[in-house]
């Protein structure tokens, strides 16, 4: 009888012992990440309530002087980490070196936060929309790390992925470089979504947000189409006061 190479993996897996994906010591629960390891993980403390940029421990609670001047299209953000090591370390080697094993390992510790804080006592989105990736970038990279991220998460919570009607049809340059009004500018209309989401509460995932003009464009289009409610969840927030 002959085995697929597919349930010889899914075997190997079960045999094998989790290893720490940063240290690559054994990890002592069923995660490729060991408790001293999780612990070093930068934890965001303080973000604004919408945006979830950082901010100093006087003003948390607060919401930024960018939200309070233009109110965001979504209700909340979010985001479990600063963009910092070894968190940047996860996420570039996940997009650049296809390392899939950090994307269910940041979907996982998404999901823990989400069901234990986040939503303990509040009702979760009925949905879960990744950002979409333009078919350029999905091509050269042979996979969307939000909607690799978005799998370990629908599965624990047990909600659906919605990854159609959802497009980036424009190829944008990287918005780090940019200033404030050339990033509006490089991500207007960059996206279009086709299907109604009339009042429906969603939540969008990414890995990271950095300017945030992005994600701010992709929840007008869902806006657009009648989304009543718009969560956003990441794994990281980069703390540019800036953005």
């Amino acid at each position: 009888m002959q085995i697929n190479n597919h349930y010889l993996k899914k075997m190997y897996t079960w045999l094998l012992p989790f290893i720490c994906i940063l240290c690559g010591q054994p990890a002592e629960q069923n995660q490729d990440l060991c408790r001293a390891c999780h612990k070093m993980l930068p934890l965001l403390i303080h973000g604004c309530p919408c945006c979830a940029i950082p901010l100093p421990d006087s003003a948390a609670g607060f919401i930024c002087g960018q939200c309070l001047q233009t109110t965001p299209p979504f209700n909340i953000t979010h985001a479990l980490y600063c963009y910092e090591l070894p968190i940047t370390k996860l996420i570039l080697e996940l997009k650049f070196n296809q390392a899939l094993v950090n994307a269910r390992l940041l979907g996982e510790l998404l999901a823990a936060e989400i069901q234990q804080k986040w939503y303990r006592t509040s009702p979760l989105p009925s949905l879960i929309i990744p950002m979409p990736l333009h078919k350029a970038r999905l091509k050269e990279r042979g996979f969307n790390q939000a909607l690799e991220i978005a799998r370990p998460i629908a599965n624990m919570l047990n909600l659906p992925i919605h990854i159609s009607h959802c497009h980036r049809r424009k190829l944008t340059q990287p918005q780090t470089m940019l200033s404030a009004a050339e990033r509006r500018k490089n991500v207007k209309g960059a996206f279009i979504v086709t299907k109604n989401f009339s009042g429906q509460h969603v939540a969008v995932i990414d890995d990271v947000i950095t300017t945030g003009s992005t994600m701010v464009e992709f929840c007008k289009a869902l806006k657009q189409q009648g989304a009543a409610r718009i969560d956003v969840w990441c794994c990281a927030r980069a703390g540019h006061a800036s953005d």
